[in-house]
């Protein structure tokens, strides 16, 4: 269904270009509104597009390539999308046999086709351009059958710790699966509460005194444990109005340590407690803080020096601390690469921040995916591997597991559909090396209460969409209109068998220190 644009308001506009990147906020102003529609109007015919080529292109062939869309601004270079030059193409990096395909004229109904009609199981290259094809291809070859020749060797070892390095486990008993937390110290407590794996006396003003009750329960949080805040606007990219948060709060290192306690705590009963990488524990090591909170940046600022506001360039105050903090290479990239996985599958269930296309699990193993995210997090990637990681994470969201959304809004369209879906799996188990096919995935990134859902599921529960926007970086929790929606949940899956949703309001007034003390009734208590 399309919508007519010119019909909306100023503010329902600006919020589109905003979310989707089509024009940078502070360039926002220097556009009349005719402009600012024909832009977007351009990136939709874009989007349309791309889509359909994506849908109707062969396993082996590549998409064209791009240049960026004119604009008008130079702010617009910018932008995240990029309009395709029918004009050029070349062949799709690809693990199966290559076609012998006649050359024809790309439309927007037929993919790209090779522009050398040669069957290169029967000759060899010769053309330059060939050559350099023939490399890269042999090249991914090499990585994709390593990855899977070390994790066939590492699922047949009994030896479980090894399974970390590869983020495959066997299937589990109990197994809690929990989406976004956006550094919401007090949510991520009340859900760990709900699956019953910690006491239920435990709350902020006393987290060191957690311990763990889950026994061999395992939990696993599907990314993006951090960013405090949604703005309305930016300045320097980063939050504009300080006071647009609400309940505003420094808990991200709590966050983080809370899961490294709990997982050592949980090992020792049989248990895990598993993080993934999520786009924003990305955007934060790629030096984007636009959902950075004011007291989050404050957060590794000595304390003698928390007072201030804003750096002398006009920066929230804490900004060049976390940029320190969170540079590649440095000690929380490391924990991320080494502690956390971009995809990870636990007996027949398969999680991800975002989502997953058939595109780029056509293109790209599981393993090749979280080789290449964590090489890039330790500042090790080679070339090739940096352009894996730009076309995984900045380049479509289609083809990023964490920016993906394909699977997460009822559209219906294309490989949203039960048949799509199907499709996905089959892919995903030919494709990779598993302990056992792939049934079922689960997804977050896509606040549910924005359709007006509470964690989902379709497909015959095998498809679970489980981010609700549990975290007060979405507004104030009340329990009213759709934020009924984001009363805290979390999934529960018994023995891979049976999902079970479990809910639980949010509730008002927090525990705190000295709460439920006698009061004192003398003559005086009233004043």
């Amino acid at each position: 269904m399309d919508i007519n644009i010119t019909k909306l308001s100023d503010r329902e506009i600006a919020g589109i270009c905003l979310k989707y990147n089509i024009i940078q906020s502070n360039e926002l102003k220097n556009h009349t509104r005719e402009q600012v529609i024909h832009e977007i109007k351009k990136w939709v015919d874009y989007k349309k597009t791309a889509y359909k080529q994506r849908r109707h292109s062969a396993p082996n062939i590549s998409a064209p390539s791009s240049s960026a869309p004119s604009s008008t601004s130079n702010q617009q270079k910018n932008i995240k999308t990029v309009v395709p030059d029918s004009s050029q193409s070349g062949l799709k990096r690809s693990t199966s046999q290559p076609l012998n395909i006649q050359k024809t004229n790309n439309t927007a109904t037929s993919p790209p086709q090779p522009s050398v009609n040669r069957d290169r199981r029967m000759s060899e290259p010769f053309t330059s351009q060939e050559k350099v094809i023939a490399r890269e291809d042999h090249s991914a070859k090499v990585v994709y059958n390593n990855g899977q020749n070390e994790i066939k060797r590492t699922v047949q070892d009994p030896n479980m710790d090894k399974y970390d390095q590869i983020g495959m486990y066997p299937k589990v008993r109990r197994l809690i699966a929990m989406g976004d937390l956006h550094g919401d110290l007090r949510v991520t407590l009340q859900a760990l509460r709900l699956a019953k794996v910690i006491p239920d006396d435990i709350f902020p003003y006393n987290v060191n005194k957690i311990s763990w009750c889950g026994g061999d329960t395992w939990v696993i949080q599907l990314g993006d444990q951090i960013d405090r805040c949604r703005p309305d606007n930016w300045k320097k990219n980063c939050i504009e109005d300080f006071n647009d948060v609400v309940e505003d709060e420094g808990n991200n290192m709590m966050i983080i340590q809370l899961w490294q306690k709990l997982d050592a705590m949980a090992k020792a009963h049989g248990g895990r407690v598993l993080g993934m990488i999520g786009n924003h524990e990305l955007m934060n090591i790629d030096r984007d803080f636009r959902y950075v909170s004011p007291q989050e940046f404050l957060e590794f600022v000595p304390p003698n020096e928390r007072n201030k506001k804003y750096t002398d360039d006009g920066y929230p105050y804490g900004y060049y601390h976390r940029l320190k903090v969170f540079e590649r290479g440095g000690n929380i990239a490391k924990h991320y690469a080494i502690q956390k996985k971009s995809i990870t599958v636990i007996g027949k269930n398969l999680f991800v921040h975002g989502g997953l296309s058939h595109s780029l699990v056509s293109k790209y193993s599981i393993h090749e995916i979280n080789n290449v995210v964590q090489k890039w997090l330790l500042k090790q990637c080679s070339e090739a591997e940096d352009k894996v990681f730009d076309e995984i994470f900045r380049d479509d969201d289609d083809m990023s597991p964490f920016w993906c959304r394909l699977y997460s809004e009822d559209d219906g369209y294309g490989e949203n559909t039960e048949k799509g879906y199907n499709e996905l799996l089959r892919i995903l188990n030919s494709r990779n090396q598993l302990m056992e096919p792939v049934s079922r995935v689960v997804v977050a990134h896509t606040p549910q209460f924005m359709e007006d859902k509470y964690m989902n599921s379709l497909y015959g529960e095998r498809l679970w969409r489980i981010d609700v926007g549990m975290s007060r970086a979405f507004g104030k929790q009340d329990n009213c209109g759709d934020n009924k929606y984001r009363q805290i949940q979390v999934l529960e899956i018994l023995d891979d068998k049976i999902c079970n949703k479990l809910i639980a309001p949010y509730h008002g007034r927090q525990p705190s220190e000295g709460m439920g003390q006698n009061a004192d009734m003398g003559a005086g208590f009233l004043g």
